[in-house]
């Protein structure tokens, strides 16, 4: 899944931070571009892609470590900062009968989300139903159909709408 190999990029970029040598302008260079290339795998908007990772570069080039951090300890913390203000802190859902509509511009990733939901809200046992409501879109009900399918989730609409 995306989510999962968005983790292992990040995972792959912070450890390359941990394991280098010093902290130099290319380093941090090369850890932006793969900090972009993860995001956009992981279908992040590409303005907010590049406003990550040029405030990471920017903090990362002109912070002082406070005392008693490495400058390697330093860069992984800015990379945290910036990818928590974007992904938000972690919180745990609460599980039981809900809705969830989404709403947005065409191409954003509402349908891959709401799969993505689906099979989150499944694996936690709950009885999940996606609800096709799209009427614009000519394949809207396919997609949405295919997306359930392949997460084991039930998929309500008419294909004809």
């Amino acid at each position: 899944m995306v989510l999962e190999g968005l983790g292992q990029s990040l995972r792959d970029v912070l450890k390359k931070v941990a394991n280098s040598s010093n902290v130099d302008d290319k380093l941090i260079k090369e850890v932006s571009k793969d900090i972009q290339r993860a995001l956009l795998q992981a279908d992040v908007n590409v303005k907010m892609v590049l406003e990550i990772t040029k405030e990471v570069e920017r903090r990362a080039l002109t912070e002082k470590p406070p005392a008693g951090k490495s400058g390697r300890e330093h860069v992984i913390k800015i990379i945290f900062d910036e990818l928590v203000k974007i992904l938000g802190e972690q919180r745990t859902l609460p599980l039981g009968k809900q809705v969830i509509m989404m709403v947005g511009l065409y191409g954003q990733g509402k349908t891959t989300t709401a799969g993505k939901l689906g099979r989150y809200f499944h694996k936690k046992g709950l009885k999940v139903g996606l609800i096709a409501a799209d009427v614009h879109r000519p394949a809207a009900y396919d997609q949405l159909k295919q997306i359930g399918d392949k997460v084991g989730v039930q998929v309500y609409g008419s294909p004809a709408e």
